[in-house]
């Protein structure tokens, strides 16, 4: 399976959405991210990140929180991170509120995606506190996996995303 990510406002990604109704579409303030998984490497957005999924719980759903966490890893450094996202696998199987998930590997950059949709934004932040989610997704633990040179270049960022009924930000106010 594929999973095809775009990022970008939410008005803009709001007129991606009525043009394709089978994405999903989540947002944090003004930015957004429409997603959507299928068997093609071939994406409909025009910009955008694809990952050959490795591990998945659950069904996608958009009315969830969904946290994103895009881990740059250069190629001499991704064998060791295998055996790290296979423990982040079964972190994932057994941790309270987790509704579904995915874990994968960039079809055309060196990079890993750990997307995980929420029971609630409170399980998301309870499962912050804990000791799995510092010795796994924070950027210190996942930094052993970058070189010298991939420091100046991507950096490991992790977003989250809330149902549009629950993201407080107005778009009627955009400039």
């Amino acid at each position: 399976m594929i999973l095809h990510v775009t990022t970008g406002t939410i008005t803009y990604m709001q007129n991606l959405k009525a043009k394709h109704a089978d994405v999903n579409l989540a947002a944090m303030g003004q930015d957004a991210v429409l997603y959507y998984e299928n068997d093609s490497s071939d994406s409909i957005f025009s910009s955008r990140q694809s990952y050959e999924i490795d591990n998945t719980s659950g069904e996608l759903q958009e009315d969830r929180p969904t946290s994103i966490h895009f881990i740059p890893v250069p190629g001499n450094r991704k064998e060791p991170m295998y055996g790290h996202l296979a423990d982040i696998n079964e972190i994932m199987e057994n941790t309270n509120g987790v509704m579904s998930y995915r874990i994968g590997e960039s079809l055309s950059e060196d990079g890993f995606i750990v997307l995980i949709q929420w029971a609630r934004t409170s399980t998301y932040n309870d499962f912050k506190q804990t000791n799995s989610y510092k010795n796994y997704l924070t950027a210190e633990a996942l930094g052993k996996y970058r070189t010298a040179e991939s420091l100046f270049h991507k950096s490991v960022s992790s977003k989250l995303y809330l149902p549009l009924k629950d993201n407080e930000a107005d778009t009627e106010d955009e400039f």
